[in-house]
């Protein structure tokens, strides 16, 4: 360009390139004397992944929404959707458990832990190339208290904790708590990011009209594009190669293939075939059964795929049977214990789990937070019996089946997987026999979700995850057992819990904070809001042999979800499992338990 016959447009494009200077360099007179960073985590990833390929894993539904916000937001299987979009402030490393940067590079906390301050990284960018700003977390507290998104959680756990957050300058965004909480850091630093400029002019009922099937504009590593949605067959993500935090330390390893495909699969034994033919490319084995017996056949024999069964230290959701502490007949506490003391939990794990499984007898199993000293529930239809006759439930009717004022005592288990019909009749028996008439339903699973998340329901087999960090609110506030569209699905009321609840946020001693959940897992158990479950405590997959993974093949605190994060397309093994193949050859078959971490769990709440 001629400096001399175009001066304006010089100065012009001077003034925007010192702009985009002055924003990369995060307004260069950043002091980060008195700010926190990490810079020397441990890698999370392997430093010798490849990028490429897509990864094809299945549903078993396909979910009532994709929307990160409002309604049915919260199931697990959008929550991974939602991980691999957006990025939050700060992370936790999953394995030492510490505080790493993701939008921030720095953070700092008041001496009276009541105010936290985040320096969003000057690199960091939208999907579109537009910088992350203080701006934006700002605008995302704004969205996420709104009330007409229907998620009073939401609502709760942002208005209730913070006051609205500031922007400090355009990469400094802080917040202050409204009361002394230990997990607000780690709350605030890992809330989701969002566009402000999507959300701008954006109100609740339009964003749940228009976003049931489309998602806010991300910061992460993978998109959902146009067209990725299939309903009710599949919905694909594809890395985005622009992505701004590629050559980040956090990011060496990890996010490896160019798409992941989640294929929705209604029956799981249609999965596994699926699997087997090779439209899959891993599969979860999540029944002992075929873990046990059908996971023994030409292909793992040969090698062409592998099994494993990997131990981690990941913590442990807690699994049963919820009862709905609204309405008759569980709104009895003598009903409730009957009806556990009723589920034949030992005679499920010997004759239908093969001894893979644990019995559940704490809401925080495998931890150090169980309650010490409540005795487990065991099959007893002697002391069941004596309960149902002190609820009032003594006479029974010509067929057998108790009766009160008239009624009998029936009970409807609706469910939405075909597989959980033989577990289920094994229950339907035991409690036959002590009087209680069990109606099994197979609906389909989308309508169940929806029952369940407004309280139509009876009774209902729940599995929940965990936290690394456990947040017992969630499950058993007052304050939410009235409300729809949380993870109180009993309806847990008790003034003890609610004062240990305060109690528990108000620690910052995690020892103080161990006897507080273990106090707490006691008076849980006492109530009986669950018939509680069973567990495993390892990841039971098959995989076709052409993917690297890192030598412990997981997190630390991670399970079989991991593969999509950690495990590449590896290009030599692809070609060797493709050689094999075509000429009927075996491929080495490696050990299949790995317990590549100390039997050490995670103990710091």
């Amino acid at each position: 360009m001629d400096i001399m016959t175009h001066p304006g447009k010089l100065l012009s494009s001077a003034f925007a390139f010192l702009m985009v200077l002055s924003v990369r360099s995060g307004a260069a007179n950043f002091d980060p004397a008195g700010w926190e960073t990490n810079s020397s985590f441990p890698l999370i990833g392997d430093p010798a992944a490849v990028k490429g390929g897509i990864l094809r894993e299945h549903w078993t539904s396909f979910p009532p929404t994709l929307r990160s916000n409002g309604p049915n937001a919260g199931l697990p299987m959008v929550r991974d959707l939602h991980q691999l979009v957006f990025e939050s402030l700060v992370a936790t490393h999953p394995g030492t458990l510490e505080t790493i940067p993701r939008l921030a590079t720095h953070w700092k906390v008041s001496p009276d832990q009541r105010r936290f301050w985040f320096r969003i990284d000057p690199k960091a960018r939208w999907a579109d190339g537009s910088p992350v700003t203080a701006e934006d977390a700002v605008a995302t507290w704004d969205f996420l208290v709104r009330k007409d998104l229907h998620d009073p959680y939401s609502g709760m756990i942002w208005g209730e904790n913070f006051e609205r957050p500031v922007a400090d300058g355009p990469q400094i965004v802080s917040v202050k708590t409204r009361k002394p909480h230990w997990r607000l850091f780690l709350q605030f630093g890992g809330m989701p990011v969002y566009p402000a400029k999507e959300l701008a002019g954006l109100d609740g009922e339009r964003y749940l009209r228009e976003y049931d099937w489309k998602l806010q504009m991300g910061s992460g590593p993978y998109e959902l594009r146009a067209g990725a949605v299939r309903k009710d067959r599949s919905v694909t993500l594809t890395r985005r190669p622009d992505y701004w935090g590629k050559d980040e330390r956090w990011n060496i390893g990890v996010g490896n293939f160019d798409a992941l495909s989640f294929n929705v699969v209604l029956d799981d034994s249609l999965a596994f075939e699926r699997f087997k033919k090779g439209e899959l490319d891993y599969y979860f084995v999540a029944k002992a059964q075929r873990w046990v017996q059908e996971c023994d056949f030409d292909r793992t024999r040969k090698g062409w795929i592998q099994k494993r069964r990997i131990r981690s230290e990941a913590p442990q959701g807690f699994t049963g049977f919820a009862f709905n502490m609204r309405k008759p007949p569980f709104d009895d506490r003598d009903v409730r214990k009957a009806f556990a003391l009723l589920v034949n939990r030992e005679r499920l794990v010997d004759k239908l789990f093969f001894d893979e499984y644990v019995l559940m007898d704490s809401y925080f199993p495998g931890s150090a937070w169980s309650a010490p000293d409540i005795p487990p529930v065991r099959y007893d239809p002697r002391m069941a019996a004596r309960l149902l006759e002190r609820a009032g439930w003594k006479q029974r009717d010509k067929n057998g089946w108790l009766v009160k004022d008239g009624k009998p005592l029936s009970v409807t288990l609706e469910y939405g997987n075909p597989s959980w019909t033989r577990i289920h009749k094994v229950l339907q028996e035991d409690i036959a026999g002590a009087g209680i008439r069990l109606e099994l339903r197979l609906i389909d699973s989308r309508t169940l979700i929806q029952k369940v998340d407004e309280r139509n329901f009876t009774l209902h087999f729940q599995t929940w995850g965990a936290q690394l960090f456990p947040n017992p609110e969630t499950y058993w506030s007052s304050r939410l057992a009235g409300e729809k569209h949380n993870d109180n699905l009993p309806g847990f009321r008790d003034p003890r819990a609610d004062a240990l609840l305060e109690r528990y946020d108000a620690a910052f001693d995690p020892k103080e904070r161990g006897r507080i959940l273990r106090e707490l897992d006691g008076l849980i158990l006492r109530q009986h809001p669950y018939a509680l479950g069973w567990y495993v405590d390892a990841s039971r997959i098959l995989f076709w042999n052409r993917y690297g993974h890192p030598k412990d093949y997981l997190h630390r605190t991670g399970d079989y979800r991991d593969v999509r994060s950690l495990w590449w397309l590896d290009p030599v093994k692809a070609q060797a499992l493709e050689e094999a193949q075509r000429s009927g050859k075996s491929l080495p078959v490696e050990p299949t338990d790995v317990d590549p971490w100390p039997r050490s769990p995670v103990t710091s709440p």
